[in-house]
């Protein structure tokens, strides 16, 4: 119905017979839509060369230019009374439809625009026990590993920043372009970086994610409430600590407000110069003295299975090892050697450690 009076009274506007207080009610109702403005001053420049689009100076400048012939026309040129009821009738009609006709062409022409500017995304997934690889538009190369996502665009843009979200654990080696930084964006924090390779896990069912730099210079931007940024040197890896998601309550409202305690270290390597944080890029499994619960997330995303503890202290113990064809029982059979723990399947085919 608003529409309907919107179109009803640009009609009776451009025929010259708007009251004040219709006036007044027209202005409410352009504020209400926004793109009938824009149909209203085209249509004031009383003709416009097909195909053609103007800006909004050029708008305003042909409105001007038009309002100009029209004081120079013969005053006996216009109406000396109100034509009769019929032609007023089909003049509003036509003026209307006129009206609704450019409207729909105008709304259809901000769309097109929007969805110009609006990236096409792209989304990578890896199932358990799968590893991917892409080449991104820029010719930066993304490893994904397993039970990961990538969201990226199918073009990036020019003049603007490079930005992919990610969802589990991918390697980067990012293409340099001074213009256009690179942009990972995680649920724990963002990675900033020129031209570099690095790493970064953030799996959501984790307590920490991990931003590894392996060449170049990247930052890290938390995505808390202190928005902190870690500047990581070659060799170098920052542990975020990663809380459930929960609705502030007046007793965690100070504790999501207190800055995160971040954990910047070294990257080691194991033998054959393997760096663990990166050994899965090589389809390696790696882990150097990392507690028995996180050995275990790695082996459930690896082998695509579920293993369970039956017994809680297990879960701190500390293992060291690098795998690569290794089976699952392989690979517990190995860990199971050092006495600290045992392990067994049972009649349902589920992997308890003990």
């Amino acid at each position: 119905m608003d529409q309907e009076k919107l179109y009803a009274l640009l009609a009776r506007e451009m025929a010259g017979e708007l009251t004040e207080k219709e006036a007044a009610a027209l202005e409410q109702l352009l504020q209400q839509y926004p793109d009938a403005s824009y149909i209203r001053e085209v249509f004031a420049q009383n003709w416009a060369p097909a195909g053609k689009a103007y800006s909004p100076t050029q708008v305003e400048q042909l409105l001007e230019k038009h309002q100009q012939r029209m004081q120079n026309l013969p005053a006996d040129t216009f109406y000396e009374e109100a034509p009769p009821k019929g032609r007023r009738w089909l003049l509003y009609s036509g003026i209307a439809a006129g009206f609704l006709l450019l409207f729909a062409l105008g709304g259809y022409w901000r769309y097109t625009q929007r969805a110009k500017t609006t990236p096409v995304l792209s989304q990578l997934v890896t199932d358990k026990r799968m590893r991917s690889q892409v080449l991104l538009p820029d010719g930066t190369r993304v490893w994904l590993n397993a039970g990961s996502k990538l969201d990226y665009p199918q073009q990036f843009a020019a003049h603007q920043p490079r930005e992919v979200t990610l969802e589990g654990e991918a390697f980067f080696v990012v293409t340099a372009d001074a213009e256009r930084p690179f942009r990972v964006h995680t649920k724990a924090f963002n990675v900033r970086v020129l031209g570099t390779s690095f790493n970064v896990r953030a799996y959501p069912q984790e307590d920490s994610a991990v931003a590894s730099l392996v060449q170049g210079s990247v930052e890290v931007v938390l995505n808390d409430a202190s928005s902190q940024v870690v500047s990581l040197k070659p060799n170098e890896k920052l542990t975020v600590p990663v809380h459930p998601q929960t609705a502030p309550t007046t007793e965690n409202t100070a504790a999501l407000t207190t800055p995160i305690i971040v954990y910047k270290t070294k990257l080691t390597t194991l033998r054959d110069s393997i760096i663990p944080e990166t050994a899965w890029v090589q389809n390696k499994l790696a882990f150097k003295h990392l507690q028995l619960d996180k050995v275990v997330k790695m082996l459930e995303q690896w082998y695509g299975v579920e293993i369970n503890f039956s017994d809680d202290r297990k879960k701190q113990l500390y293992f060291t090892g690098v795998f690569e064809s290794e089976s699952l029982e392989e690979v517990l059979n190995a860990l199971e050697t050092t006495l600290s723990f045992s392990w067994h399947k049972d009649a349902e085919g589920k992997i308890w450690i003990n």
